[in-house]
């Protein structure tokens, strides 16, 4: 019978959260939820599902990797018949996936086959893409290879942050989850394979996140609502300091501004960074080294005619823009790289 099958909710995100809750509500709740230790709040978007948990009376297991005799223990003890991967780092390994009777489902913020591997939110935003989608599809090997069983497809505003996504990400999640959970319970979602152009987005470090100033406004525009919240922020060096620039807007510059300076823009102690088109960066909350996000015209150490320091050789690529993937490359980002 499908209200015999139980399944296992794994995802140790923020972004997960909605749809469990949702299942729950709509009397589809896990026998059983997989999310990170605490030992794993460094990752993005990291969140702590005991709250969520224990107001639903849900089983809950923290572990740090599905391959682990604890997770297989785990899932036999509740008698779980299907994994359903909601936000996590690695794969299902394949014998965990094979010892259970309905085996696993994942949900992927791209429109497979494109944007399979690693950091697809950001990708979405750095390939200044005008439409994305939310993919359910069974897990295989390889990752992110498997057959689509539904998707959510929405369209990507142009000034789109992160932090907008990733909600957007989330509702998606729900919508494909509630629509689908009898038919995954059953055994009878569709299969339909991966067809079309494929692309492989590889992992982003947070080295990567460097603002380069002699790119285009745009670009470092975009770096920077790319690594907004969850994220861990693009970035520059000022006088040796770390500079995360939370958020912000471009806005015309000083003729014949050196990218990099430091320029007022605005009434009172408003500043912005002179990009390589003659555009200014206007950051609208910063944080300095470590510290918490700060209104930039709070701090004296940004005054006009000062420069943040020229990124090392490597780093410039970081913000400059990426072809779309399945798209003829814009010309204008040809002349800019």
């Amino acid at each position: 019978m499908v209200d015999r099958r139980r399944y296992c909710y794994v995802s140790g995100l923020s972004l997960g959260i909605p749809a469990l809750e949702e299942l729950c509500a709509q009397g589809r709740p896990p026998g059983l939820v997989v999310s990170y230790p605490a030992e794993l709040a460094h990752r993005s978007g990291y969140t702590d599902y005991e709250a969520v948990t224990r107001r639903h009376d849900l089983p809950h297991l923290r572990a740090a990797d599905l391959d682990s005799d604890e997770v297989r223990d785990a899932l036999i003890a509740h008698d779980v018949s299907l994994l359903i991967v909601a936000g996590w780092s690695r794969p299902a390994p394949e014998r965990l996936l094979a010892a259970l009777p309905l085996g696993g489902v994942g949900l992927h913020p791209a429109p497979l086959p494109v944007g399979r591997g690693r950091a697809p939110i950001p990708w979405t935003i750095l390939r200044d893409m005008r439409a994305s989608a939310v993919t359910l599809f069974h897990l295989d090997r390889p990752a992110d290879t498997g057959d689509i069983i539904d998707q959510v497809r929405f369209d990507v505003e142009p000034d789109v942050t992160a932090t907008g996504l990733y909600d957007r990400v989330a509702r998606c999640q729900t919508e494909l989850l509630v629509r689908r959970i009898d038919d995954l319970l059953a055994g009878t979602a569709p299969r339909r394979p991966q067809r079309g152009h494929v692309s492989v987005w590889p992992r982003r470090r947070p080295s990567d996140g460097r603002v380069d100033f002699t790119a285009s406004g745009r670009d470092v525009d975009r770096l920077v609502r790319a690594l907004a919240a969850p994220y861990p922020g693009a970035f520059a060096m000022f006088g040796g300091a770390r500079i995360t620039l939370c958020g912000g807007a471009l806005a015309e510059g000083p003729v014949g501004e050196a990218p990099g300076g430091v320029v007022a823009v605005g009434p009172g102690r408003v500043w912005g960074v002179t990009c390589g088109d003659g555009t200014v960066f206007v950051p609208d909350a910063i944080r300095v080294d470590e510290g918490v996000r700060a209104d930039p015209t709070s701090l004296a150490m940004f005054r006009p005619g000062a420069f943040f320091d020229e990124p090392s050789p490597h780093t410039p690529a970081a913000a400059r823009p990426l072809p779309v993937p399945g798209q003829a490359p814009d010309p204008e980002s040809l002349l800019r790289t």
